[in-house]
């Protein structure tokens, strides 16, 4: 009688986050080889009129400025050269109204407005620090208060504009 109570006892104290891991799909990993998505495409204005979308092929042809094993980054200023001038603002646009405006970086030292295809193959407009492009983030958050990523960043990005200020 006694076991029987005190295998009740052990199946009612289980946690729930045990019993809920159990009915969650797991997240797959990311593919082996990054590559851009081939329905990219992502429309660009500048000062007001159409300019060359960027899409999976304009991408694939053009080397990016930083990589690794796992990333792709292309300098704005690379794809989009007329965000490469004097006063130049950059304004990226994501869904559901969300925006992201950069202006052009001072120097080639200072922080690179880029576009960032990630390990999962998802593309955002994000700032990198050229001399660091990759910082691990992974398990920098959370309950130990250390910083993540402190860059802003927009995900999905549907257009970009260009104009002065």
């Amino acid at each position: 009688m006694r076991a029987i109570v005190m295998v009740l006892l052990v199946a009612a104290c289980s946690r729930a986050s045990e019993e809920e891991q159990g009915k969650r799909a797991p997240i797959p990993p990311p593919p082996v080889e990054v590559r851009v998505p081939p329905d990219l495409h992502i429309a660009v204005r500048v000062d007001g009129a159409d300019a060359p979308a960027i899409t999976a092929a304009a991408l694939a042809a053009k080397t990016p400025d930083f990589s690794d094993r796992d990333h792709h980054a292309w300098k704005l200023v690379t794809l989009v050269p007329a965000f490469d001038r004097d006063g130049a603002v950059l304004e990226a646009k994501g869904t559901a109204g969300v925006s992201l405006t950069i202006d052009r970086p001072a120097s080639a030292s200072a922080p690179q407005p880029v576009l960032f295809l990630t390990r999962r193959g998802d593309v955002a407009v994000t700032v990198i620090d050229p001399a660091h492009p990759f910082p691990e983030f992974h398990g920098q958050g959370g309950r130990l208060k250390r910083q993540g990523d402190p860059m802003p960043r927009l995900q999905p990005v549907t257009a970009l504009e260009v104009s002065r200020r």
